[in-house]
């Protein structure tokens, strides 16, 4: 379900590496943290990922962290991310690649039935 040909992995940044930075328009953030905030969730984590970009020294001293991943499905892949994605987006200036954030602003509200339906061509399976 979440490997194959159709899984492309977004956002999980490392200081260890490059990404490329700038500017993202308002509407691309507000789309982004209502998708990763109230996230469909086929899968649980078992605890949080802190920023590792952030100067806070310890986890939870006013450093950002996440435990969602959240899924978003265009009509050819399924973009997955984790929800800190909105932190480094908007904190350390992050810019997705354009063919997630034109799927992030084209993609349904989560768990609608629209979003859904465009999750069920890759084998995606929910109970009803």
């Amino acid at each position: 379900m979440d490997r194959g040909d159709h899984v492309r992995a977004v956002g999980w940044l490392h200081p260890d590496h490059s990404f490329p930075t700038g500017s993202v328009s308002p509407g691309f953030s507000a789309a982004l943290r209502a998708h990763a905030y109230d996230s469909w969730q086929p899968v649980l984590v078992m605890g949080p990922h802190f920023c590792e970009f952030c100067s806070h020294p310890a986890p939870g001293a006013g450093r950002a962290g996440g435990a969602r991943n959240f899924w978003i499905p265009s009509t050819s892949v399924v973009y997955v991310a984790p929800e800190l994605i909105a932190h480094y987006v908007e904190d350390h200036q992050y810019q997705p690649p354009e063919e997630f954030v034109a799927a992030v602003l084209a993609c349904p509200p989560q768990k609608s039935d629209a979003f859904l339906e465009m999750l069920r061509p890759f084998g995606y399976t929910w109970r009803e």
